[in-house]
């Protein structure tokens, strides 16, 4: 009985922090590449709006994203 008790336990908790343990380990796979992808879009913009001298060379923004 002390065994089955034991099995039971493990399982709540599996059942409890599965889901968390789960959006865990999934999120940043899933977030990194659109963090990624905006943030390249972005410096593709900024570098775009300095050549045609819509942002100075040396703005904030570019500044900011450099970080």
């Amino acid at each position: 009985m002390h065994v089955i008790d034991i099995l039971s336990f493990g399982l709540s908790l599996l059942g409890i922090y599965g889901p968390i343990l789960l959006v865990l380990y999934l999120l940043p796979r899933n977030v990194a590449p659109r963090v990624s992808t905006l943030l390249d879009e972005t410096h593709r913009l900024l570098r775009h709006a300095e050549e045609i001298g819509a942002v100075p060379p040396q703005s904030e923004c570019k500044h900011q994203l450099d970080r």
